[in-house]
Parts: C-alpha cells; sequence; structure tokens
C-alpha cells in the first residue's frame, strides 16, 4: 500500500471523528463549536482539491498534519482539554498548527517553484520561519483584542503569549525540518518543485 493511500485512509479516519464531535456538539447543545467542526471537515477537502486543480501531489504528511491540527483544535474545545490540561495542551495544540502551517507554507513555495519563480532552499525555510512567526504573532495580538471586546479569556497575559511563540517556534522548526528532508531528496538537476509531481509520473 502505498503512501498516498495510506494517507487517504487517515483523511477519512479523521472526517469519521469529526463526525463524532459534530453529534456530540449537538447533543450538548454548542451551536458554535458544531459550525467549527463543520468547517474543519471541509477544511481537510481543500488540499485534496487543490492537489486535483493543480494536478500535483503534495508534500508527504501535509494532508495528515493540516487535519491533525483541526483535530487538536476541535477536541480540545469541546472536550474541555484546553482547561482540563491547562496550559500543556495548548502549548502541544501550538507547535502541531505550527507545523501544519509550516508544510502548508512550504507547499506555497514549491508551487511558486513550480510556476518558475526560483528560490534557493535557504530562502524557501526563511520564509518558513518568518511567515509562521508573523502568523503567531498577529494570533497572539487578535486574541488580546478578542478579549477586550468581549471579555474573553483567550489571551492569559504575557507569560503565555510568549510561551505561545516559543511552541509556534519549535513547531516551526520541526516544519523547517521535514522540508529540509524532503528537498534532500530531490534528485540532483531537478528543481524542488520535482516534490509536487505525482508518485505514478516521477
Amino acid at each position: 500500500m502505498n503512501g498516498r493511500v495510506v494517507e487517504g485512509y487517515v483523511l477519512l479516519f479523521f472526517e469519521l471523528l469529526f463526525l463524532g464531535f459534530a453529534y456530540q456538539a449537538v447533543v450538548i447543545e454548542d451551536t458554535t463549536r458544531f459550525y467549527v467542526v463543520i468547517a474543519s471537515m471541509l477544511l481537510i477537502l481543500v488540499p485534496l482539491l487543490a492537489e486535483k486543480k493543480f494536478a500535483i501531489r503534495l508534500p508527504s504528511g501535509t494532508k495528515t498534519m493540516i487535519a491533525f491540527a483541526l483535530f487538536i483544535h476541535v477536541a480540545g474545545g469541546i472536550n474541555r482539554w484546553y482547561w482540563m490540561f491547562m496550559p500543556y495542551y495548548d502549548k502541544v495544540a501550538h507547535i502541531v498548527s505550527a507545523i501544519a502551517l509550516g508544510l502548508v507554507i512550504f507547499s506555497f513555495f514549491l508551487l511558486l517553484d513550480y510556476w518558475e519563480i526560483r528560490m534557493r532552499p535557504s530562502r524557501i525555510y526563511a520564509g518558513m520561519f518568518l511567515l509562521v512567526l508573523v502568523f503567531g504573532v498577529s494570533w497572539e495580538v487578535g486574541e488580546y483584542y478578542i478579549d477586550v471586546l468581549v471579555k474573553s479569556s483567550y489571551n492569559n497575559g504575557i507569560t503565555d503569549s510568549i510561551l505561545d511563540l516559543i511552541s509556534n517556534t519549535i513547531g516551526s522548526l520541526l516544519a523547517i525540518a521535514m522540508a529540509h528532508h524532503a528537498i534532500m531528496r530531490v534528485p540532483e538537476g531537478e528543481p524542488p518543485s520535482f516534490l509536487l509531481k505525482p508518485t505514478d509520473s516521477r
């Protein structure tokens, strides 16, 4: 069984888990999280649609990490794990989300290369790190202003924000390590976008 088939089964497994979460949200009458679950189920399909539209295959593990990041967020909210295992669960969620985001950014740079907008691997890695950092900082600022506007408690102070950014950094470095491992497998003379070629066309 090849990697693409295995990843397909993994995504199907996550979709079934999300169906369970949707049912759980209905039972506890949590309308907001019900819509979050439905949105997450649709987001899992976006990478598959992108592969079909551009006739490519995203780097190995990208789709799985996106689904896993969404799972951690949804499960943490519905099952109250964010609060039961505070602050550790939240930091793990940040690490996984940063890995998923980093791999999405890596895929975007590979698409640019596919469209003949060339970049050295070192610039790709730097771009991944900086964009995850920018997104992470923006997220923390957004949490702060949401708390101010609606009197919520998403942001738990400067220490929590610093730990979140450290977790994001760990996740981005892990994503860069995965990207580097993938690029090292590109045959000599081929551009990085070689990684986007469907397996049967390599």
